[in-house]
């Protein structure tokens, strides 16, 4: 509202432009006018002082002023803006100007007898010699001055409200978000899955079966909420890039197309401006300010959109893949508005002086802070492509580390000429990132209150290509839940201490080494609870191993990942592992990203679930396989879809991971699908088994995901399905379009998750 009405008093303050001596100017800034007309002009009344002193020590320029002010604008105001203006005098030069009585013997005739001060003598670049008399400046020279500064500070004022109006439009979308998952919480109460029948038995229990969705619900999650926003390439990149669901994709393109409009409009420009003379000029200044200070203000939104502890994930229940989508668009629509910020400057510079005038300015330190900004800015666009992050993931995480605070420091030197002014939008971005790191150090203590302490045990299978990584986790604070994630620090080598992974959490294992029992672990969910059998130490235990403390085999619960090794980090751990089992010091930081703790409709509400999963993404449907089966879970059917490129992976799970008793489960169905030829089915099987594995079967070759998920539809009918997709990209857009087309064909009842991996 603030900017529209400034609008409206813009285009009535142009109406009304008076060039009539003894008319007074009705504009905002009448009295900065007059001083403004007198400001390049010099009185020989004076001593050799300078240039700000000589005005206020100055006679005739005081004369001149306060007759200008008499003449032309209204005496509403006066008294305060020339106390201002003595109190600057004051501070400046030590003097006060003179009383306004100096001007109380000029009459009209001697005022119509003044000299006319006109444009052309009273500019900045005019060189008129110094003035022995009192002088008027002209009329349409007050107007010109007037309307100049009227335009500068109308502009100034819209550039901070175009610049708030960043925060208030994500303030929007954040808002809409949290009413969406009340709705979802509310409707999840109303629509309750298992409901006790009338007068029944204590225990007995029937299922809602009209426990779907509103058909205004289902039409938004088949035309914006679950959709590719082109159909179907959603995980899968385009090039160098990935484009983000519908519903994100249209958040994000409103964003882009409110910067560009709000980039675009409100520019006053006139013939005959005293700051800028050419409109061209007028035009570089006003839109290379405006781009710069909308830049500015999408800095804490870059921040807060880019930490792990966003407490925007928590409000919303949107993971942290939505809001890294936001922060890399938020981040791009920044440094392309500084490149035209620093571009707009630039040609303002060359207009003005060409190679010297711009190297004079580079000597200037908030100018080349302000150049370093923009180029490393589009340093960090560059170096954030998917390419990249996915091939190079450690380089791009210590280059945006490094490269964001090296921004964040020049913007500083950059904007610091104005006193502080525009550090609002610098500061929240350091109070973000400290927070954050101090959210990041609170996670890893509650996890191990003796950090230096805490051990792990690897182990790397070369058949199934997978290492598997214990954590005890007996002394954590914060309950392990399904479908959470942990960042692992690897303390072994000094040289990457730094870097950490996110790593998706398998289930907590217990351990008994005397009876091989399992047991519900304190202060972890006993849903994900498993057994494990100890293992021997390996004889080939390195120093450093035996310096970690002994007591792995004592733990009563751990956490289970499973990795599937590729460059980098997991490479190093492959090589670490390979063929002996490690200890190794680690730090851990989390849980993170837990679905029950974000979505309003938590897996075990729904009547159905299938995971379609590929690799390691089994480590999904793994973590949450307990809870489904849990006493208090609603699910009827779990079906789980796996395709596993190596058997050995296969048998290790079926093996290891499952526990026969959900293996036995009716409500359970698991069909693993071994991409790589194998001999026979039977070499899946676990080790020691001839009985026919319980609800399992083993296929070769790849899965039909479209046709999984419109058999699950199809099973589920009216009842709730919650569709589950952790594989690589393209089985996770099939999953996606299929979970679509079944909507399309009236199954209102689905919903998808998409737990991606891809970091």
């Amino acid at each position: 509202m603030r900017f529209l009405v400034l609008h409206l008093l813009l285009v009535t303050l142009s109406t009304k432009v008076r060039d009539v001596e003894g008319k007074r100017l009705p504009r905002m800034h009448c009295f900065d006018g007059c001083d403004l007309t007198l400001n390049y002009v010099e009185f020989d009344d004076t001593a050799r002082l300078s240039k700000k002193s000589k005005r206020c020590h100055s006679t005739l320029h005081a004369k001149s002023l306060y007759l200008c002010l008499d003449q032309y604008c209204s005496s509403t105001g006066r008294e305060d803006w020339l106390r201002s203006a003595n109190h600057t005098c004051k501070a400046t030069a030590d003097i006060w100007l003179p009383p306004w009585e100096v001007i109380d013997g000029y009459t009209p005739e001697d005022i119509a007898g003044l000299r006319r001060l006109k444009a052309e003598e009273g500019m900045w670049n005019s060189h008129t010699p110094p003035l022995h008399e009192v002088v008027m400046p002209a009329p349409d020279f007050v107007d010109r001055a007037a309307r100049t500064l009227d335009y500068a500070f109308f502009e100034m004022d819209t550039h901070w409200a175009y610049g708030i109006a960043m925060l208030y439009f994500w303030a929007v979308v954040i808002t809409v978000g949290l009413c969406w998952r009340l709705l979802g919480l509310i409707r999840e109460a109303k629509h309750t899955a298992w409901r006790l029948l009338p007068g029944g038995e204590a225990g007995t229990a029937t299922i809602d079966k009209n426990h779907s969705s509103s058909g205004t619900y289902a039409l938004m999650k088949r035309l914006v909420i679950i959709p590719a926003t082109f159909g179907y390439r959603c995980s899968q990149n385009i090039g160098w890039c990935t484009i983000p669901p519908r519903i994100q994709t249209l958040t994000i393109a409103a964003f882009v197309v409110l910067n560009i409009v709000l980039c675009s409009i409100s520019y006053p420009v006139f013939s005959g401006n005293l700051y800028w003379s050419a409109i061209s000029t007028q035009l570089w200044r006003y839109v290379s300010d405006r781009t710069g200070v909308i830049s500015l203000a999408n800095f804490p939104l870059i921040w807060l959109f880019g930490t792990r502890n966003n407490v925007l994930m928590w409000l919303t229940g949107w993971g942290f893949g939505t809001y890294n989508n936001f922060h890399r668009w938020v981040a791009r629509v920044a440094t392309v508005q500084a490149v035209i910020h620093s571009i707009g400057y630039t040609e303002m510079i060359f207009e003005r002086g060409d190679w010297p005038l711009f190297m004079k300015y580079w000597g200037k330190h908030y100018f080349w802070n302000g150049e370093v900004a923009t180029i490393l800015m589009c340093a960090l666009s560059l170096l954030s492509v998917y390419g990249l992050r996915r091939c190079h993931y450690e380089v791009f995480l210590v280059a945006h580390i490094v490269l964001s605070a090296v921004v964040l420091l020049t913007t500083f030197y950059h904007v610091e000429i104005f006193n502080g002014e525009w550090n609002i939008f610098i500061w929240p971005c350091l109070l973000i990132w400290i927070l954050d790191r101090a959210l990041r150090f609170i996670r890893i203590i509650a996890f191990n209150r003796k950090v230096w302490n805490t051990a792990a045990m690897t182990t790397y299978d070369q058949a199934s290509n997978i290492v598997r990584l214990e954590i005890p986790c007996d002394t954590t604070l914060i309950k392990p839940q399904a479908g959470a994630y942990y960042y692992v620090y690897f303390l072994n080598n000094v040289l990457f201490a730094h870097q950490n992974h996110p790593f998706t959490l398998a289930y907590v294992s217990t351990t008994d080494s005397a009876t091989r029992n399992i047991h519900v672990v304190s202060g972890a969910d006993p849903a994900l609870t498993r057994p494990t059998y100890p293992r021997s130490p390996s004889a080939s235990s390195s120093e450093s191993d035996r310096l970690l403390p002994q007591t792995m085999d004592k733990s009563l619960s751990s956490l289970v990942f499973l990795i599937r090794p590729y460059a980098g980090l997991t490479s190093r751990l492959r090589n670490i592992s390979n063929k002996t089992t490690r200890n190794l010091r680690v730090l851990v930081e989390g849980p993170y990203g837990s679905p029950n703790a974000l979505n309003p409709n938590p897996l075990h509400s729904f009547s159905s679930v299938l995971f379609i999963a590929g690799g390691s993404g089994i480590a999904i449907a793994l973590s949450h396989l307990s809870t489904l089966f849990a006493e208090e879970s609603n699910v009827l059917d779990v079906h789980i879809v796996w395709a596993v490129r190596e058997h050995a992976f296969a048998s290790d799970i079926l093996q290891r991971d499952i526990p026969a008793s959900i293996r036995q489960d009716e409500r359970f169905k698991m069909t693993v699908h071994v991409t790589q030829h194998i001999e026979t089915k039977d070499d899946v099987r676990p080790e020691g088994s001839r009985r026919k594995l319980h609800n399992v079967v083993i296929k070769v070759g790849r899965p039909d995901v479209t046709a999984a998920v419109e058999h699950a539809a199809q099973e589920a009918g009216v009842a709730s399905l919650a569709v589950v997709a952790c594989g690589p990209a393209q089985m996770a857009d099939d999953a996606r379009r299929a979970c679509v087309r079944a909507l399309e064909e009236g199954y209102r009842g689905m919903e998808y998750f998409e737990e991606s991996f891809k970091w």
